[in-house]
Order: structure tokens, then C-alpha cells, then sequence
């Protein structure tokens, strides 16, 4: 019975996964239930009840085949083509899923204090609340705070930070949209966190993103933060090519970034437009959340 629900499952979530993906809401909780490490898995699972049942011969291809499906996606999901180039007027910044300060909130501040970054963008960073903005000014006192709204935070050294917007988006998404000045360079920075829910469409969501970035096409924008939406869903298809994933452009290393220990899906993401050159960008994963923190090096094209 285990092996009969493994194979519907394998059959529903590949022929999804080759097909509509998420375009549809009766597909999409399937699509991201089911990404190819977990289809390896069903592919295992299946020859295995192959074997017990009646030691078919089916059993060892079959299992093969989710061991060759797996090797395949973390080839895929590996990438060495980052180009950390010449470090003069480069922008470092730190992409951060905090958990909701779960591993306590000092901790976090050493990890992010370890990177060194320039700009910090932070995602569940905590409420808005005195007390803790007094807490993230201290533990960061050579950077300028825009301040906590909707759980997100960014800092910014050598430089300075304004919010310009914010909001819901749909719904199923909160925004905040910041001018910032870092290294005498400006952009416009804008923060998103996606509700993980995953029979809500992201389409809406997304589609807004976009437009708050082609509203300024003349600026630098820089769009990062927890999309809770990995990159090969059908509602990214329309940034490209007017948006650049900074993974598929200076990757290293590997992609995912959650769950943490065992990462499967690049949830946490940045983006930015034609005036954005990444350089480089890697995950690296840290004990004190269930997200990997994402590390992006770009330069600005001054328009």
C-alpha cells in the first residue's frame, strides 16, 4: 500500500513538475510538496515495495533510477561560475530568514556580525517593538536602521536608509521598499517575504513584486528576502528577462536554502535589474535558523 501511494505520488508530482508546475492552484501544493530529491525518494520507496512484494524485477531499476534522478539535482543545484572580480566599488549583502530570533537573538547577531556584509536585510527579525529596536541599534551601532516593520529589517553600512513604501501584496505577501545610499551608491532596495501557505497562489504576489520593480527603470533595484516560492516556479517565468537571479548569474556553491540541515528548495533569493551586476553569491548554512543565509556581491551600472 506504502509503495502504491509512493508510485501516484511520483506519477502526480513528475508529471506536474515537467508541466503546469504552479500555474495552477489544484497543482501547486503537489509542485512544491514534491521537488526532485523527494521524487528520488518515492522512486526508492517504490522499488523497495517492489522488492518486498514480489521481488520483481523491476525493483532495481526503478531504484536506480531515484538514485540517478537525485545525483542529477545536486549536480544541478552545485554551481562554481561565481566571479568575485575586482573589489573596488563593490556592495556586499546578507539575505536572512532569522526564525523569528528562535536560536536567541544574540546569537544571530554574532553570525550576521561574522559576515561582515554591507547591507543586512533580514526576514522574521522580530516585532516592532522599543526594546528591540534599542537591541538591533546596539548590536549594530556602525550601521544606519530602517527600522522594524512587518518583521523585516535592514541595515546599511556606510550609507544611509529611508523607506519609501510598504505593504501587503495580495494578501500573501509584505513589502518594504527602501532608498539607500551604501559606498556613495544609491538603489532602491526592496524586501519581501512570501507566506509559506502552499495552496495560496503565488501569481498575484509575484506580479506585484515585478511591477514595483519596473516602476523605477531607471534606478538600481535590488529585490531580496524569503520568497517561500523556489526559482523554477511558473510565476517567476515573467521576471525574466527584465530581472537577473544573482544565483543564476554568479552562483557558488550550493543553491537551497531550506530546510535547514537538509536544505531542498532555494526559498530565500535576490534579484536585481538591468543596472545590477552580480558578482557572486553563495549560501552558507548556519545552526541558529532553519534557513541557509544567502551572501550576493554585486556592483551598480550608474544609469
Amino acid at each position: 500500500m506504502l509503495a502504491l501511494a509512493a508510485g501516484c505520488l511520483l506519477l502526480a508530482g513528475t508529471t506536474i513538475r515537467l508541466g503546469v508546475r504552479d500555474s495552477i492552484p489544484a497543482t501547486a501544493m503537489v509542485y512544491y510538496a514534491t521537488p526532485w530529491p523527494v521524487l528520488a525518494a518515492m522512486l526508492a520507496l517504490l522499488g523497495g515495495g517492489l522488492r518486498l512484494r514480489n521481488r520483481s524485477g523491476w525493483s532495481a531499476p526503478v531504484a536506480t533510477a531515484g538514485l540517478v534522478v537525485l545525483v542529477a539535482w545536486t549536480i544541478a543545484a552545485h554551481a562554481t561560475h561565481g566571479n568575485l572580480g575586482p573589489q573596488t566599488n563593490t556592495i556586499s549583502c546578507l539575505t536572512w530568514n532569522t526564525d523569528h530570533g528562535q536560536a536567541g537573538w544574540n546569537r544571530l547577531a554574532e553570525t550576521i556580525r561574522s559576515e561582515a556584509a554591507d547591507l543586512v536585510c533580514l526576514v522574521e527579525a522580530g516585532p516592532a517593538e522599543p526594546e528591540h529596536e534599542t537591541f538591533w541599534q546596539s548590536a549594530f551601532p556602525e550601521y544606519a536602521s530602517g527600522g522594524l516593520g512587518s518583521g523585516m529589517l535592514v541595515l546599511v553600512k556606510n550609507g544611509t536608509v529611508r523607506q519609501t513604501r510598504s505593504g501587503s501584496l495580495d494578501g500573501n505577501a509584505r513589502y518594504r521598499q527602501f532608498d539607500v545610499n551604501c559606498r556613495g551608491q544609491d538603489l532602491v532596495l526592496v524586501v519581501v517575504d512570501v507566506k509559506s501557505t502552499p495552496w495560496i497562489s503565488r501569481q498575484a504576489s509575484l506580479q506585484q513584486i515585478a511591477e514595483l520593480v519596473t516602476a523605477t527603470p531607471d534606478r538600481p533595484v535590488l529585490v531580496t528576502g524569503d520568497f517561500n516560492t523556489p526559482t523554477d516556479s511558473a510565476w517567476f517565468d515573467g521576471w525574466r528577462p527584465a530581472l537577473e537571479n544573482a544565483w543564476e548569474q554568479a552562483g557558488d556553491g550550493f543553491r537551497p536554502t531550506w530546510p535547514v540541515p537538509l536544505p531542498l528548495l532555494d526559498l530565500d533569493q535576490c534579484w536585481g535589474n538591468r543596472h545590477v551586476v552580480f558578482l557572486h553569491c553563495q549560501a552558507t548554512s548556519s545552526s541558529r535558523s532553519d534557513h541557509r543565509l544567502l551572501l550576493t556581491r554585486f556592483t551598480i551600472n550608474r544609469p
